[in-house]
C-alpha cells in the first residue's frame, strides 16, 4: 500500500483506473456498539470544514466551502479520490421537481426539490471554474463530466486554494464535544491516527452496497450472488460499507424514511463470466423488450417496471427489472429476445461501433444461447446446468406471446403493463443471455434537511454535521434519478452551508465517548 498521506498539486498522480491494490476488509459497527478506547493520536489538524469522501458530492462540497472562505480538508479511504464518480458515465441530469415526484413519488420531496433547485447552480459554478464539463447552457438542461479529468481538476482546485486531500485515510468516527456538537473526525492515516478538528463535517462516503448485513436485511438475501457494479472490487479498493451512515446513526441521526429496499443497478454476465470496466459494456439495458425468466425457467416480473411489492411506477427501465432479479435465487435471470429486439435494442448502433450485448456476454464466459426455434433455445438454456426447465421456458414464453399478440399482457399472471414494450418473441433467430443482478448504489441513507444538515431523531439538526451524495437517503426510491445529480446538488448546498457553521459553543474538547 502506498504511503501517501497528502496529495500535492505539483506531484504526479496515478491513473484513476489503475494502481496497486488497497483493499480494506471488514464490516461497519452495528448501531449502538461501544467503541473501544483508542491509542493517543500522533497528529492533529485544525480546519474549518472536513469532508469525508472524494466523489462528486465530497469534492463539490469541498470546493464550495473553500470558495465561501473556509479552510478545507478532504479525507478519502481509497488510494485515490473519485469513488464511483470516476467510474461513472458522467451524466448530471436536472429534471424538474415535478418530474422527480412523478418518477420517484416515494422519495423525499424536500431532498428532491433541493437537488432540482441547485443543480443549475452547480453547473454555473463549474463553468466559472472552467471545469471539464459539457452542456447545461440552458436552465434545466443536463450536463456531463469527463469523470477522471473532472476528479483530477477538482483535487487540483482544492489544493491550489490551500486545501488538503488526504488519501488512504479512512474515517474511524465522528468527534463530538460535551454539548453533542460535531467537532471533527478521528481518522487512520498511513502514518497513524489523526484528529481533524473542524467547525463542520460533511459526510460523502458513498453508500453501503458491499455491506452484506445491510443488503441482506433490506434488499435481498442473495447478497453473495450479486455482482458489484461500482468502483469497489475488494481486491482493488476499499468496499462501500456505509461509513457515513453508521457514523451518523451512532450520534442519533435519523435514517431516511424510505429507499432502503431498493437500489440502482443493471444485469451483468452471470458467473463464471468475467467483467471489467467500463460496466456499461456489460450492462443489459434492454430488458423492457425481453422476456425475463429465473433460474428455474419461470417468468417472474414485469420486465419494464419490475414488481417492487406492487408499486405502480411511472418510469420504465431495466433498472426496475434488475431489482427483482436480485431477489430471485442466486440473483440470476435470463433475458430472452428475438431478432427484432436484437437489432433495435440489444445491438443498437452496432454497425457504428456500439456494443453487441449477446457477443459481450458470450465473450465474457457467461452462458448464452441462440437458436432458430424457441424449443431449441429452451433446450440450450436447460443445458446451462443452472436448473432451468426447457418445458417451463417454452410454456411461459408461449403464454406471453399469445397475450402480446392479443394486446393483453396486462392480464398475465405476472402482468406486463407497458403496451409499447409488450413485443411477442416470434422472429428468429432467438437469443438468451444469463446474468446476475449488478448493484451500483443503494438508495437508503441519512435524512437531511434542505440545508444539507443531518437530522437527529428529535427532528433537530445535529450541530456541525452535513451530508452530500449517496449518504443522503431517499432521493432515489425504486426509480433512479441520478447519483451524480444528487452529489452535485447537495454538494453545492452542504458545502456552502458548512462554511457558515460557527465555532462550537461547547468548545473543542472531545467528550469521553469520542475522545481519541
Amino acid at each position: 500500500m502506498a504511503k501517501q498521506t497528502e496529495r500535492s498539486s505539483g506531484s504526479s498522480r496515478r491513473s484513476f483506473l489503475a494502481g496497486a491494490a488497497a483493499g480494506i476488509a471488514g464490516s461497519a459497527l452495528p448501531v449502538g456498539a461501544q467503541v473501544a478506547a483508542q491509542a493517543p493520536t500522533t497528529q492533529e489538524i485544525r480546519t474549518d470544514v472536513v469532508v469525508v469522501g472524494g466523489g462528486i458530492g465530497g469534492l463539490t462540497a469541498a470546493v464550495c466551502a473553500q470558495k465561501a472562505g473556509a479552510r478545507v480538508v478532504v479525507i478519502e479511504k481509497a488510494y485515490e479520490p473519485g469513488g464511483t464518480t470516476a467510474h461513472s458515465e458522467g451524466g448530471v441530469a436536472n429534471s424538474t421537481y415535478e418530474d422527480m415526484r412523478a418518477n420517484a413519488p416515494e422519495g423525499d420531496p424536500d431532498v428532491q426539490r433541493t437537488v432540482s433547485e441547485n443543480v443549475d447552480k452547480w453547473g454555473e459554478l463549474m463553468r466559472s471554474l472552467d471545469a471539464p464539463v459539457g452542456g447545461g447552457e440552458k436552465p434545466g438542461a443536463g450536463m456531463s463530466i469527463a469523470p477522471v479529468m473532472w476528479v483530477n481538476f477538482m483535487v487540483r482546485t482544492i489544493e491550489s486554494g490551500g486545501g488538503k486531500v488526504l488519501v488512504e485515510t479512512p474515517m474511524l468516527r465522528l468527534l463530538t464535544n460535551r454539548q453533542e456538537e460535531v467537532i471533527g473526525v478521528l481518522a487512520d492515516s498511513p502514518k497513524g491516527l489523526i484528529r481533524i478538528l473542524a467547525k463542520a463535517v460533511v459526510l460523502a462516503t458513498g453508500g453501503w452496497m458491499t455491506n452484506a448485513t445491510l443488503v441482506q436485511q433490506h434488499i435481498t438475501r442473495h447478497f453473495g450472488s450479486l455482482r458489484q457494479r461500482n468502483a469497489s472490487f475488494y481486491d482493488r479498493k476499499p468496499p462501500f460499507l456505509g461509513d457515513g451512515l453508521f457514523a451518523a446513526l451512532q450520534l442519533g441521526a435519523q435514517p431516511s424514511t424510505g429507499g432502503f429496499d431498493s437500489f440502482y443497478g443493471h444485469l451483468l454476465p452471470a458467473r463464471p463470466g468475467k467483467i471489467t470496466n467500463p460496466m456499461s459494456n456489460w450492462s443489459a439495458y434492454f430488458s423492457p423488450w425481453c422476456v425475463a425468466v429465473n433460474r428455474f425457467g419461470r417468468r417472474f416480473t414485469d420486465e419494464a417496471q419490475g414488481k417492487l411489492t406492487g408499486r405502480q411506477m411511472t418510469r420504465q427501465g431495466e433498472q426496475m427489472c434488475v431489482q427483482e432479479v436480485a431477489r430471485q435465487s442466486d440473483a440470476m435471470a435470463a433475458y430472452v429476445y428475438d431478432d427484432i429486439v436484437y437489432k433495435q435494442y440489444a445491438c443498437e448502433n452496432c454497425g457504428l461501433g456500439g456494443i453487441d450485448k449477446y457477443i459481450a456476454y458470450k465473450m465474457s464466459g457467461a452462458p448464452t444461447a441462440m437458436a432458430n426455434t424457441l424449443t431449441e433455445l429452451a433446450r440450450q438454456m436447460e443445458d446451462w446446468g443452472v436448473g432451468m426447465s426447457a418445458e417451463l421456458i417454452v410454456r411461459d414464453i408461449t403464454e406471453y406471446n399469445q397475450a402480446a399478440k392479443n394486446g393483453k399482457t396486462w392480464a398475465l399472471p405476472v402482468p406486463k403493463t407497458s403496451a409499447k414494450h409488450a413485443l411477442a418473441v416470434e422472429n428468429p433467430p432467438f437469443y438468451a443471455i444469463l446474468g446476475q443482478a449488478g448493484i451500483t448504489s443503494t438508495h437508503g441513507g441519512i435524512r437531511v434537511n434542505t440545508l444539507g444538515q443531518v437530522l437527529h431523531r428529535s427532528g433537530k439538526p445535529i450541530p456541525g454535521l452535513f451530508a452530500a451524495g449517496v449518504d443522503i437517503g431517499n432521493f432515489n426510491n425504486c426509480t433512479y434519478l441520478g447519483n451524480l445529480t444528487l452529489g452535485a446538488g447537495y454538494g453545492y448546498v452542504s458545502g456552502n452551508n458548512a462554511a457558515k457553521q460557527p465555532a462550537p459553543k461547547g468548545g473543542w474538547g472531545a467528550s469521553p465517548t469520542t475522545s481519541a
